[in-house]
């Protein structure tokens, strides 16, 4: 049985933004039961067929279901926040916003890790990304 840690009480952000070894973990399960990926975006070999096999449709549809516009991707500020105070501590840092910005770095809700826009994984839902509006 997979245990997944959701909040931190005290910082009310996700364990997973705060502790990089929960979110290795909980990623890990997202490549090995949700086929979450590709490695590298640049250069995705046959993720998006597999993807586009699981789903019934073509893959250049599959192409355009993205991390960034998923409905449990968040983006919003206050889990940008939490994403930047797990990446730098308690010191902050321009360093760790330009790392978020440049991964395009969200939290999947469903999945419960820090997750680049440009994957995908097969539990993606439409009418995405969650922003600072939805909240």
């Amino acid at each position: 049985m997979k245990t997944f840690f959701l909040l931190r009480e005290e910082q009310a952000c996700p364990v997973a933004t705060m502790d990089v070894h929960v979110n290795v973990k909980n990623r890990q399960h997202a490549i090995d039961e949700y086929h979450y990926g590709p490695a590298n975006p640049h250069e995705p070999e046959d993720h998006w067929q597999k993807l586009a096999d699981i789903w019934g449709i073509d893959v250049n549809t599959a192409q355009t279901m993205k991390c960034e516009n998923c409905a449990a991707f968040d983006i919003s500020d206050k889990m940008r926040s939490c994403i930047e105070k797990g990446i730098v501590g308690n010191t902050k840092g321009s360093s760790a916003m330009a790392t978020i910005e440049k991964a395009d770095l969200g939290y999947c809700n469903l999945l419960h890790f820090k997750c680049a826009g440009s994957r995908t994984c097969a539990l993606w839902l439409t009418n995405g990304p969650i922003d600072d509006e939805d909240l």
